[in-house]
């Protein structure tokens, strides 16, 4: 038999030992998860201002860790495994932050858009935000006002 093949019958290699956590733990994890959940509706109630965002993300961060750890037992498997984790959370938190910075600026340059030439042949014929307002007030030439 091939020294380098699978152990078939037990699925996993000889470094693998499996973790059974007792039922108490589990029972722990779903209290502190509804505590936390009872936590984000009363602090949904709450204003705190600019912080509500970062008070939710928080809550939300500590259910999440806490279901990685216990449920997906990185507090018990190789600390590599969490390093891993850890490494693709931090990447998703950049591509969100870049994300943020985009949703942060859009707008912003409506106002200048408004004041550009209407006809960029003419440029002082008049702008955008003139052309608008006399297309809505010009008399309808259809009943010949």
């Amino acid at each position: 038999m091939d020294t380098h093949a699978p152990d078939h019958a037990g699925g996993h290699g000889k470094d693998h030992v499996p973790h059974v956590l007792p039922l108490a733990t589990y029972l722990k994890t779903w209290g502190a998860l509804l505590v936390l959940t009872g936590v984000t509706v009363g602090a949904s109630y709450v204003s705190f201002g600019a912080a509500n965002l970062w008070i939710a993300l928080l809550i939300a961060s500590v259910k999440a860790a806490t279901v990685a750890l216990v449920f997906m037992h990185l507090y018990y498997d190789h600390k590599f495994h969490a390093v891993i984790l850890g490494t693709a959370l931090v990447f998703l938190a950049i591509f969100i932050l870049f994300t943020m910075f985009d949703t942060q600026s859009r707008g912003r340059a409506d106002g200048i858009e408004r004041e550009r030439p209407a006809d960029i042949r003419a440029p002082f014929a008049g702008t955008v935000a003139e052309q608008a307002l006399k297309e809505k007030h010009a008399p309808s030439r259809a009943t010949g006002e």
